[in-house]
């Protein structure tokens, strides 16, 4: 990408120069200076294509539509947005036991419902209403939370406010309240979460962080590889069908330091 960027770059200025110089009928007193000058500034624009960016986007023609790769605040971007859950859909974050305040779940109680947990827990019930139960733990296995199991992929939909939060189960809940998924229940939750947002999102911006991340316990995937799961899968899902007019991938700020953009870049225009 560097030769190819430098090159072009070189070739675009050697002509601008020679063609100046033909019209205006200039002649250069330091030749050596004129081709420095145009090599250094090739050399210097090949760098800064290649130069690993926070951010990074690509527009599709077909379908029409566009993905976008930023470091951010999930919950500041426009549109609707994505809500990762448990297979047991809990919600409470007192003294951070079952489900973390700093987790996206935690903040979307926090942000969304101003703390207050029964009220999400209706939404999150009344939405669950059409989905089947897969088991109910007991108390006494389970000693906090919420008993009922749903399938790994069931995903919600929350209205609040005119925005949509799409909450897809990708991980499970363990009865020692440890939440773990894998690259397949990643894969299968991404698969349904897309569906929903095709039948619910009205084709209208959606906002989706790196699930799995942080808290969803995943060692054998990178968040490098966790994203491009991610745009794979939307990639796949929207052959045939546009699933949102835009996508955007908001990643954590520190986790940028495990993420090779440049290779994510590639990796996009590759789709």
């Amino acid at each position: 990408m560097f030769l190819t960027h430098t090159l072009a770059a070189f070739g675009l200025l050697s002509g601008v120069v020679q063609l100046t110089a033909q019209v205006f009928s200039l002649t250069f007193s330091t030749p050596l200076l004129v081709i420095t000058a145009t090599v250094g500034m090739s050399a210097a624009w090949g760098v800064a294509q290649i130069f690993p960016r926070g951010t990074s986007e690509r527009s599709f023609s077909h379908p029409n539509m566009r993905v976008r790769i930023v470091p951010g605040d999930l919950f500041e971007q426009s549109g609707h947005i994505v809500v990762g859950f448990t297979d047991t859909f809990d919600t409470c974050v007192t003294d951070d036991v079952v489900i973390s305040r700093s987790s996206v779940q935690g903040q979307l109680l926090e942000r969304w419902y101003a703390g207050a947990q029964d009220e999400l827990d209706q939404e999150i019930s009344d939405a669950l209403a059409s989905h089947s139960v897969t088991s109910i733990e007991s108390r006494a296995d389970k000693p906090q939370g919420k008993l009922a199991r749903y399938p790994i992929g069931t995903t919600i939909v929350l209205t609040r406010n005119g925005r949509t939060a799409f909450g897809p189960a990708y991980s499970r809940m363990g009865n020692n309240l440890v939440a773990e998924s894998n690259p397949e229940r990643i894969w299968v939750s991404l698969c349904r979460l897309w569906e929903t947002v095709y039948e619910h999102g009205h084709r209208e911006p959606l906002a989706i962080p790196v699930i799995g991340g942080a808290l969803g316990r995943i060692d054998t995937l990178s968040h490098e590889n966790l994203l491009k799961m991610i745009l794979l899968s939307f990639a796949a899902a929207s052959r045939g069908r546009v699933v949102t007019r835009e996508l955007t991938v908001v990643v954590h700020p520190p986790a940028l330091r495990d993420i090779n953009m440049l290779e994510i870049r590639h990796f996009l225009m590759a789709l």
